[in-house]
């Protein structure tokens, strides 16, 4: 996999400048939100949408459209801002690298491409915290509007075991193409099979409302030009055409300006930097900030809105009090597993064969055929009772303790999000056992050790062979952290601080989840494409128990 990071893209191209400076709407940010916000807006011919984008336009990079070249994006500058963390107390003080898209397209351009689904539960929550119109009901419309599902052939439905799929409850006519890859290799048709095994398969279509099982996820990508179908090649491109939509790439947005004539502050425009210079754009109506969990609380304090005591110490002068900026940061904190495979698997590590991996681009770039033209989409969503994690020694004690009390585990202890963190606990501890806790994946490909909490390397084995990654995911982390300016300065990173494993139940869940990826490789098929039926590779362990298993 080391020879992804040194390809070159085939061309990008910038945006020209504005040839005004007041726009109906500003959006701050081309990501995935900003892009689909921006173009919708847009529909309105009255209305002139104007977008500034930190990034540049990649619409053409072959990297970012390859769905076999994805891992060669993390920690490439030109594709990633490249954030980090501050030093995790609980992960021996290891920064986490965090992959953010930086160019149009955000992390739509960058990500795996899997096209998943929660269950009406969980989506019911976000309504049960406050905003009923974001219950699955009044979502479930929007779900199907944004698709376009394109049924696989019987042959590729056959080799994923894609029965589950309901084809009435997905779209079809939304921009964004989902389907199936119709290139795949032995460990991808293993997967779903094994938790058949197990007694996990998915039982019917996730978007019927139950999430739970091992499956085949679907990938938004476009099958005709097998290619990733993201924010760009879809809400964008629709959008290009008119002429009240106005992008700007290369714009780093500075600040939010606000117009203080009246009793209340209003937003008026916002400033910022392009090829040096600083910039400035008014905005009649709004000012939409899509700029990601890192960058919209950045740029709120930036713009003076926070902590009244944090904007003092950089001397950024308040405009509106909000303690709650920045605060109540989660990530999901997975841990990697990786085994050799038998010889004649394909992985991704034969990519570290030059003359393979050349030959693989060169077909892709001829005619979107060939290795790089797919990617793995090995997924399942799984509950506490689905893996008995109640076998796990001290889980139901920590479940029961730190359900039934208040919560303690914040960043800022004063801070106005505590009413909503309390529900939320409330509403997760209800349904921990028989709800999704976690999502495991995998990756036909080596991982390096000395790496594992650097998700830019990770995908990457600093060892010769082939390998297969699985990997569990917390869907509902229990920690809680923060992100917050470090200065006055737009430029500068945030300084992130997700508290990883600062709360004991994320500790225990992550430890049962890594014993379930134990017992899902060593479990017919799949063992019988790994060595030895399924022995970890590890240079100081080979086997998971319930003693090193929190290690």
């Amino acid at each position: 996999m080391r020879a992804l990071k040194f390809v070159l893209a085939l061309g990008t191209s910038t945006s020209a400048n504005i040839a005004c400076d007041t726009f109906d709407y500003v959006v701050i940010g081309g990501g995935t939100a900003g892009l689909t916000v921006a173009a919708r807006l847009s529909e309105n011919a009255n209305t002139t949408v104007l977008v500034l984008e930190a990034g540049e336009d990649r619409s053409e990079d072959i990297n970012i459209l390859a769905p076999g070249l994805l891992t060669s994006l993390y920690g490439d500058d030109r594709y990633d801002w490249n954030y980090h963390t501050v030093p995790q107390k609980h992960l021996n003080n290891h920064a986490i690298a965090h992959p953010r898209g930086k160019q149009l397209g955000g992390s739509s351009a960058i990500n795996f491409l899997w096209w998943t689904h929660a269950s009406q539960q969980d989506i019911d929550k976000w309504g049960l915290l406050g905003n009923k119109n974001w219950g699955w009901e009044a979502l479930q419309p929007l779900f199907a509007k944004s698709e376009h599902y394109l049924q696989p052939s019987a042959e590729t439905a056959e080799a994923l075991d894609t029965d589950y799929i309901e084809p009435d409850l997905h779209g079809k006519t939304g921009p964004i193409e989902t389907t199936f890859a119709d290139i795949y290799e032995p460990l991808d048709e293993a997967w779903p099979r094994t938790y058949g095994t197990l007694g996990l398969a998915v039982d019917g279509d996730p978007r019927n409302g139950i999430a739970l099982g091992g499956y085949t996820n679907l990938l938004n990508m476009d099958l005709k030009t097998r290619s990733r179908s993201y924010a760009v090649t879809t809400y964008l491109q629709d959008a290009r055409p008119r002429n009240n939509f106005h992008v700007l790439t290369g714009a780093h947005a500075q600040r939010i300006l606000f117009d203080h004539a009246r009793d209340q502050p209003r937003v008026s425009g916002v400033t910022y930097i392009r090829n040096g210079t600083s910039h400035t754009v008014h905005a009649r109506r709004e000012v939409v900030l899509c700029a990601g969990a890192f960058g919209s609380p950045q740029l709120l304090e930036l713009s003076g809105i926070g902590n009244t005591r944090l904007l003092e110490k950089h001397g950024i002068k308040q405009v509106v009090e909000n303690e709650n900026v920045g605060e109540g940061l989660q990530d999901h904190v997975y841990v990697p597993l990786g085994y050799k495979v038998r010889p004649g698997i394909f992985t991704l590590d034969d990519f570290a064969n030059d003359t393979l991996f050349n030959e693989a681009y060169e077909q892709y770039v001829a005619n979107r055929t060939g290795l790089l033209a797919t990617t793995s989409a090995m997924s399942a969503l799984l509950s506490l009772e689905q893996i008995d994690a109640h076998e796990y020694p001290g889980l139901q004690e920590i479940i029961e303790e730190y359900c039934s009390r208040p919560i303690t585990n914040r960043s800022n202890d004063e801070h106005a999000l505590q009413d909503v963190q309390q529900r939320k606990q409330s509403l997760l501890c209800a349904d921990i056992h028989n709800e999704a806790i976690m999502q495991e994946f995998a990756v036909p490909g080596g991982m390096s050790w000395q790496e594992a909490n650097d998700t830019t390397k990770l995908f990457a084995a600093n060892t010769a062979g082939n390998f297969f990654t699985i990997t569990a995911v917390l869907e509902h982390p229990y920690s809680y952290g923060s992100v917050h300016i470090t200065s006055a300065n737009g430029s500068e990173h945030p300084a992130i601080d997700p508290r990883y494993l600062s709360h004991p139940l994320d500790t225990k869940l992550l430890a049962a989840a890594a014993l379930h990826l134990q017992e899902v490789v060593q479990t017919s098929p799949l063992s019988a494409l790994l060595e030895s039926n399924g022995t970890m590779y590890h240079p100081s362990y080979h086997k998971l128990d319930t003693v090193n298993a929190e290690a």
